[in-house]
């Protein structure tokens, strides 16, 4: 059983392929940058005592038909994690370039899917594709049977992702496939690479080195938190299970505001300086999700933020100091 994890060496896409190599299972990486990234995955994979054996890179375009054909053709796939996508920052700035990645790039794995009649697929979506007002749904957790209109929606990236989770029902009905994808909130942990919220890491990461952190929010800012690790192995057990009830999943965890971010952090690291945008009350994003779909399905239930601050804060101490 060789699982494929494309944009391997991301942010969560790393996660994904050190947690496959926890479970022995044969995974091809395949990423756009591998010149920049590869090394540093491959020595925590062999660092951590994984059989590099069951490790194979691939560079791969996902806009690119001919390298996608190529690489479903060279291996026989039991399931797919697809990972590789242009960030918030490309959707808005070059959103011709991203359209070609997120929405071509995908249907192209939709029909990989279909042609070599892969078991699974499972990408990640995001919490965006409910737009950027809380108030729309009223105060609480919102469902995966929600839904708002174009006019509510902030980034190009949610609608891209919204068109994603469209096509793959439209797979799904007509080709029957096993597809199933998540909708995250906001994924923190130490590895961001560039993105529009890289704060999902410095609100404790740049208290753990000792340097001062400015938050684009008020401390009554509310937001739904989710530790990479927790993301990850959401993904990978939603690859693995036999047979899924649904295909969409909200993922998010524990929802929290500035005040408790600020009072977590600082029970491990007393006098961090965190730094709060008071004129800025909301980030455009959710408040709250329903994740108890997740949780059932796959019997599995995220650690709570303090444990995921805890463990952002000790890899960050650990990498500096190595």
């Amino acid at each position: 059983m060789t699982i494929l994890v494309t944009g391997a060496t991301g942010f969560i896409g790393s996660r994904v392929v050190l947690n496959l190599g926890k479970r022995q299972i044969p995974i091809v990486a395949a990423d756009l940058d591998l010149d920049q990234n590869k090394s540093k995955l491959e020595k925590k994979y062999i660092n951590l005592g994984f059989d590099k054996n069951l490790l194979t890179f691939e560079k791969l375009d996902i806009s690119n038909q001919d390298n996608i054909e190529d690489l479903f053709s060279k291996y026989s796939f039991d399931s797919v994690i697809n990972l590789a996508y242009g960030i918030g920052t490309i959707c808005e700035n070059n959103p011709v370039l991203a359209s070609k990645i997120n929405i071509v790039g995908t249907t192209y794995i939709f029909e990989m899917i279909v042609k070599y009649k892969i078991r699974r697929l499972i990408f990640a979506s995001s919490e965006t594709v409910y737009g950027a007002k809380q108030s729309v749904f009223g105060n609480r957790a919102i469902k995966e049977t929600d839904y708002t209109g174009i006019n509510n929606h902030h980034f190009t990236y949610g609608v891209m992702k919204l068109l994603n989770e469209y096509m793959a029902e439209k797979y799904i009905k007509k080709y029957g496939c096993s597809i199933a994808y998540t909708r995250p909130s906001v994924v923190f942990g130490y590895g961001r690479q560039n993105t529009a919220i890289n704060w999902a890491e410095d609100f404790a990461a740049k208290p753990a080195l000792g340097k001062v952190v400015n938050l684009p929010f008020s401390k009554d800012n509310t937001d739904n938190w989710i530790y990479v690790e927790d993301c990850a192995e959401q993904l990978v057990r939603l690859a693995l299970k036999d047979k899924l009830n649904f295909s969409c999943f909200n993922t998010g965890s524990e929802t929290i505001n500035g005040h408790k971010l600020e009072a977590t952090v600082k029970k491990f690291i007393p006098n961090a300086d965190i730094n709060f945008l008071e004129e800025k009350i909301h980030t455009p994003l959710i408040d709250d999700q329903d994740d108890s779909r997740i949780r059932e399905e796959i019997n599995f239930n995220p650690r709570s933020f303090e444990q995921g601050v805890k463990s952002l804060i000790e890899e960050v101490r650990e990498i500096n100091l190595n």
